[in-house]
């Protein structure tokens, strides 16, 4: 059996994390458990570039607490890869960030890709995390879908609509040959085929970094890989 925690941002709903776990559960193999965390510190969401910044020591010391526990990997899940750095830099186990897991899927795919994600506020971050991913050349625009979290489910019909008017304007004006759903809450609020239905409207593949990230923890653990300690060394205590 492979144990996997998956450690999510944000200021959620009952409901709504719920959604999430179920979403995460629907890509993993049968003997794979999940293990949803969430941060209980006084930063929880990434509203701005700052919050990334600061989950960083949370996220840390959350991976050092789960591989104590005894589970395999760890799965950031939030597309700018919060606080990777610290967590790779603090455990033996591979640490999964859905960002790097889907912006380098995305490449192999296709050479331009259109990214529609959370808010405004964020777009400067995200955008300079994936810079360091060595994927930013790649993207055709981050456009926002300006939906407050909280509101997800409440009007999951609005952020499929406006999903599509996005997506839809990257591939015809933009020439975006794939889209990265660039907010790692989106596909999980929407229905059940939600992804097949964008594809056959846009004519493009749709990426959500979900499944993308869970399947290569999968991986990692099986491979018995990690991360390089020439990339990341360990820290000193």
């Amino acid at each position: 059996m492979k144990r996997i925690a998956v450690l999510i941002p944000g200021i959620m709903t009952p409901e709504s994390l719920a959604a999430r776990v179920d979403h995460l559960k629907k890509f993993v193999s049968s003997d794979t458990e999940i293990k949803p965390l969430v941060f209980s510190g006084p930063v929880r969401d990434i509203k701005v570039g700052g919050d990334v910044s600061l989950l960083a020591g949370e996220t840390r010391q959350i991976a050092i607490d789960v591989e104590k526990q005894g589970f395999d990997a760890l799965v950031i899940h939030g597309i700018c890869d919060f606080g990777i750095e610290a967590a790779r830099g603090a455990v033996e186990m591979p640490v999964v960030g859905l960002g790097s897991a889907v912006f380098h899927l995305a490449s192999q795919l296709a050479d331009r890709f259109g990214v529609v994600t959370k808010s405004d506020a964020t777009i400067p971050e995200f955008s300079r995390r994936i810079q360091l991913m060595g994927c930013f050349d790649r993207i055709t625009s981050m456009r926002p879908l300006n939906v407050k979290e909280t509101d997800l489910l409440e009007k999951r019909d609005e952020v499929e609509k406006k999903f599509i008017d996005i997506a839809r304007y990257q591939v015809e004006e933009e020439g975006a040959q794939l889209i990265v759903a660039g907010y790692s809450a989106i596909l999980g609020i929407l229905s059940d085929g939600a992804r097949d239905e964008l594809e056959t409207n846009l004519g493009v593949p749709v990426i959500d970094g979900v499944p993308v990230a869970m399947k290569t923890a999968e991986m990692l653990v099986d491979l018995k890989m990690t991360h390089s300690r020439r990339a990341y060394p360990m820290f000193d205590e």
